[in-house]
């Protein structure tokens, strides 16, 4: 099978030709912040592009290296090296960008893990606003080693597999990446005598409650972030996030549509007929409004201002009521007399949309 078409390194850091210097170095620095694999793991695709965009830059960030490129389409044998250090390149392009790039920046502490948490409201808590005491388990520095993994006292050496770096490098192919040690998992030192509480990890699980704040109009799905209170890192202690998901109870008699509330009401074929005052319930209680006379099925009533507060904006949605005429499943035969008589005594006239329909009925078919 014939080796795929190398693809043009221009094309592959998306910029013209005649780019200069510091347009290639910013395109290089966003493709690789993309594609790095410590922000893909386990994404073998992400780890390609990765190095297509290393190696496209190795060769176009070089004066003479992209002079070469531009004439012959290629790159002189002799002129590309036997591997590609793109741990190394990576950090002398991105330089101090990486202190705001966690996890893959090394120049940065490595945090640990964040840790999410679903948190119930109910629809009147999420309307109202609620403090709310949230329980999470997570990894804490042992407190008995400080988070070294050695008992207290007890010296460590440096890691074998790593000499003392933290971290190892691997080859495939022509580049060269940079993990950290499986051994020591980046601390660089392996403890001589184990921990005996933590076993010489030196992050135990610890049990702790907070108080969180959720606002007025708060939405399902909304995501509060908790900063340091997620899984400590084992190489510097230092924590991840906790991320605390709303997830909003449902209602027995709302449904919500962003700020407005929707609720059905029933009423009976008198009241449709007739009109009147009919009682509606609302977050804050029960109301009366006028339902006026000859109401369809499906017909809607506005209440304003009675729906959610704007989550993050000013004032509060509006409370939609669906009208739902009920029919009568069961009737004496005083009911079904009287039902008889009235239909009786009714004709087109007051059926307008019957009329319309039948109109139509005869039409097609005559």
């Amino acid at each position: 099978m014939a080796p795929a078409p190398q693809r043009d390194y221009y094309e592959v850091l998306g910029v013209a030709r005649e780019a200069s210097a510091d347009e290639l170095k910013a395109a290089y620095r966003k493709l690789a912040m993309q594609h790095h694999p410590d922000r893909n793991p386990g994404d073998p695709d992400a780890e390609r592009r990765f190095k297509e965009v290393s190696e496209a830059y190795h060769v176009l960030g070089d004066v003479e290296r992209r002079a070469q490129y531009d004439r012959f389409g290629r790159v002189q044998p002799g002129q590309m090296p036997d591997f590609i250090d793109v741990t190394d390149m990576f950090d002398s392009v991105l330089g101090d960008l990486l202190s705001n790039f966690a996890p893959f920046g090394r120049s940065r502490k490595p945090v640990g893990r964040d840790l999410r948490v679903d948190v119930e409201l109910t629809l009147v808590e999420a309307a109202k606003g609620v403090e709310k005491t949230v329980e999470v388990e997570r990894q804490c520095a042992c407190d008995k080693c400080g988070g070294r993994g050695a008992e207290p006292g007890s010296a460590s050496d440096p890691c074998p597999a790593c000499n003392g770096k933290g971290e190892v490098k691997y080859q495939q192919g022509i580049f060269k990446l940079a993990r950290a040690c499986a051994r020591c998992e980046g601390r660089g030192v392996v403890p001589r005598t184990p921990c005996a509480k933590c076993s010489g990890v030196g992050l135990v699980k610890k049990g702790e409650r907070l108080v969180v704040t959720f606002p007025a109009g708060v939405e399902d799905g909304t995501v509060r972030q908790v900063r340091g209170y997620g899984d400590a890192s084992r190489m510097t202690g230092a924590a991840g996030d906790l991320e605390l998901v709303v997830k909003i109870l449902p209602h027995p008699l709302f449904t919500r549509e962003g700020a407005d509330l929707l609720c059905s009401v029933p009423v009976s074929f008198p009241q449709a007929a007739l009109g009147g005052m009919i009682e509606v319930p609302t977050l804050e209680g029960r109301v009366k409004m006028r339902l006026p006379p000859g109401t369809q099925p499906g017909h809607q009533l506005k209440l304003r201002s009675k729906g959610m507060p704007r989550f993050g904006g000013y004032g509060a949605g509006d409370q939609i009521v669906t009208i739902q005429v009920e029919v009568p499943t069961e009737l004496s035969e005083t009911q079904r007399a009287l039902v008889q008589k009235l239909a009786e005594s009714m004709n087109e006239e007051v059926h307008p949309q019957r009329k319309t329909f039948l109109e139509k009925l005869r039409h097609l078919f005559d």
